[in-house]
């Protein structure tokens, strides 16, 4: 997830805010590739988040 945020979100991000000078094209398909991405991490970080909190109850669940 780290990778998603800083090698896609981050720099098409930037793009959309006009803190890199791209065209309104550019703009529209960073926009995309930010959201995609963006969703993307908010679903793999749910079921990483429930794992996390079930390992440290695995002995109380699966005694």
């Amino acid at each position: 997830m780290l990778l998603n945020v800083w090698g896609l979100i981050w720099p098409n991000q930037k793009k959309v805010l006009g803190l890199v000078p791209a065209t309104p094209e550019e703009k529209a398909k960073a926009g995309r590739i930010a959201f995609l991405a963006s969703r993307t991490n908010t679903m793999l970080s749910i079921p990483m988040l429930f794992f996390m909190g079930a390992s440290s109850h695995g002995a109380v669940l699966f005694h």
